[in-house]
């Protein structure tokens, strides 16, 4: 079975992506842990694709986090709707400095 090494949390909040060639593509962040996030998205991401992204998730971050990502995998869900992973890499990890306690707890996910 396989097992997650970081907690995640779901979070269900907007970001939106832009490619290296300018294109801004709207997000809704699935979940998110320090190494990564879940996301959708009405447009194919491509694997192994680096991409720049920015979170917005204010129950978390005072800021909209920016992050450089890897797109780790993606998988139609649907009709104009894609489904992927993007990777913060190991030496890039996120914290979560505003996380409430009981708000953590609750949003944590294996």
């Amino acid at each position: 079975m396989y097992r997650r090494e970081y907690p995640r949390f779901i979070l269900n909040d907007s970001a939106s992506l832009v490619t290296p060639e300018g294109q801004e593509i709207a997000l809704i962040v699935k979940d998110l842990c320090v190494r990564g996030a879940g996301v959708i998205s009405s447009s194919e991401l491509q694997v192994g694709h680096k991409e720049n992204i920015v979170i917005n998730a204010p129950c978390f971050f005072e800021q909209p986090l920016a992050k450089e990502v890897k797109v780790a995998w993606c998988r139609k869900i649907d009709q104009n709707l894609w489904q992927a992973g993007l990777d913060f890499g190991l030496a890039d990890k996120i914290n979560f400095p505003n996380a409430y306690p009981s708000l953590t707890a609750t949003l944590a996910v294996s």
